[in-house]
């Protein structure tokens, strides 16, 4: 069984497969956590259905808005009133709004039919920047949601524990897909090949990367180190602090002789290990990660490079540091967020790439 909140989009995706919330094992319970398995084929999210309470269907998920600048999922676009896969009408859905099934199948939203087909619809053709803001903000509030970024003359609150942001460029996720990556020099360096996801928490997960080198590796980056060029037709990677060949690698294995398609992901020490970075889906969970992370940026630690992940409120850090004060400082940054028994920190000490 997957965790329906976490999809990838992608050809054939290195994709991370989510294990059940509570799966049972005779009395026990095992909580909920993230690793690499089976992949996802691009058109399975296409084939994500939307309901309502009632269990009516209002449509299907065609495509997401993300902003990369702030790895946010921003909209979710729904299409209805199809026919024979052409035609309908688009709304945007803000992505809290979603509740998944165990399967990941559906999706469920709090609107009766009638009121989703009054909801304004959105055009693909002409997209554009024009009053994005004032639109997005508008969706969200239809469906009872409070935008995370701000609007018009809004100023961000730094007290706030979840200070809002100004929005990114807005890009859809099916254009996304084989965009050029290029490092900050111009060389190239691949091109986008899967997406990670979690819908319902509105976040951009995992870049994955394949290599134009003959090998095809594939490279797993966060969303934040991109950012797009001026014509937005290709990616520039920030690598001044993490170079590209240093990232942790996916090993990737194709589907054959009736087994389905895979990957491992290496650590950043170099082997492979198939134990993987665990991350709750408990806001508690996600928030300190996020905090961690935020921290961890903040800090400017030269030559840091980390993973971080928190399950059950225990925090896991793992990367590379070029001397053990810098890791020790990593590992204080992230219990002055948490707790000390509460922080295992993984991270290797290594000397600088030259």
């Amino acid at each position: 069984m997957k965790l329906p909140s976490l999809l990838f989009v992608g050809a054939l995706l290195s994709g991370f497969v989510i294990s059940p919330v509570l799966a049972q094992t005779g009395a026990e319970t095992r909580p909920e956590h993230e690793r690499f398995g089976a992949e996802k084929s691009i058109r399975r999210m296409g084939h994500i259905e939307i309901m309502n309470h009632q269990g009516v269907r209002l449509g299907r998920i065609k495509d997401l808005g993300f902003d990369l600048t702030n790895g946010r999922i921003v909209e979710v676009f729904v299409v209805s009133g199809e026919f024979l896969g052409f035609g309908g009408k688009i709304v945007a859905v803000p992505p809290a709004a979603l509740v998944s099934n165990p399967k990941g199948d559906t999706y469920r939203v709090d609107i009766d039919k009638a009121a989703f087909a009054a909801m304004p619809g959105v055009r693909f053709s002409g997209w554009n920047e024009v009053g994005r803001e004032e639109r997005i903000a508008a969706a969200y509030r239809r469906f009872g949601q409070t935008p995370f970024f701000l609007v018009n003359d809004e100023i961000s609150d730094p007290n706030s524990e979840h200070p809002k942001v100004a929005l990114g460029y807005i890009f859809r996720a099916d254009k996304f897909l084989g965009l050029p990556v290029h490092n900050l020099r111009n060389e190239p360096l691949g091109k986008i090949d899967s997406i990670g996801l979690d819908i319902p928490a509105g976040i951009v997960k995992k870049i994955v990367v394949v290599s134009s080198d003959s090998m095809g590796t594939r490279s797993v980056i966060p969303a934040r180190s991109l950012r797009f060029n001026a014509a937005r037709d290709r990616l520039l990677f920030d690598d001044s602090s993490m170079p590209f060949a240093d990232q942790p690698h996916l090993v990737f294995t194709p589907a054959a002789f009736g087994n389905p398609a895979h990957s491992e992901e290496e650590s950043y020490r170099g082997p492979r290990t198939d134990v993987p970075l665990e991350q709750g889906t408990a806001r508690r969970d996600r928030d300190r990660t996020a905090q961690i992370r935020k921290n961890l940026r903040a800090a400017k630690i030269a030559g840091l490079e980390f993973e971080v992940g928190t399950l059950n409120s225990r925090t896991t850090l793992r990367g590379r540091a070029g001397s053990e004060a810098d890791k020790e400082r990593a590992g204080a940054i992230a219990i002055a967020a948490s707790r000390l028994e509460l922080v295992d920190n993984q991270i290797t000490v290594t000397s600088p790439a030259p």
